[in-house]
């Protein structure tokens, strides 16, 4: 039988608006990159007032080289004009920075961005070879060639390490 201990409550819900808890666990998946970085410190001030003592939280994140960080935040890249505006890539530095003021240690991480590059490619191969099937859904070419560029251009990120994703593993 299944004790209440293992279960997973899995939700789909604002940080902000969670009122329940500690948790012995929590999992955040790319949105920390999404929230923009004047509310890295309400998101890990969260993450750390939602987690149990002794407990561990995965933060997986899309993060940029230290020495791109600063000028990354100084301007706007194709990704935050075109596809997540307001968003803002946590560099590993900044990353263990919030965390650590915010109460939290990295303990552990992993990075893979290496196979992002290679989802990357595969999934820019696929879509455009269903190009038509797009079309039809009432696509333009314009959507086709910023999503075609979007694709190729975070494969090249990631193959050249500019970029990387990495799982956090913060207590």
């Amino acid at each position: 039988a299944i004790g209440r201990q293992d279960r997973a409550d899995l939700r789909l819900q604002d940080y902000r608006d969670i009122a329940d808890g500690p948790y012995e666990a929590i999992c955040s998946i790319e949105m920390v990159e999404a929230v923009g970085r004047e509310y890295w410190p309400t998101y890990f001030q969260s993450v750390q007032r939602l987690l149990r003592p002794g407990g561990r939280a995965c933060i997986q994140s899309i993060v940029i080289d230290d020495a791109l960080f600063d000028r990354y935040v100084r301007s706007t890249d194709f990704i935050q004009q075109y596809i997540f505006p307001g968003g803002c890539l946590p560099c590993p530095r900044e990353f263990r920075r919030e965390a650590e003021a915010a109460g939290l240690r990295v303990v552990d991480e992993l990075a893979f961005g290496a196979d992002y590059a290679e989802t990357c490619r595969r999934w820019r191969e696929t879509f455009m070879a269903r190009r038509e099937q797009v079309l039809q859904q009432g696509f333009d070419e314009r959507f086709l060639r910023i999503w075609e560029f979007y694709l190729a251009y975070c494969e090249a990120g990631f193959a050249m390490r500019n970029i990387d994703v990495v799982q956090y593993t913060l207590q």
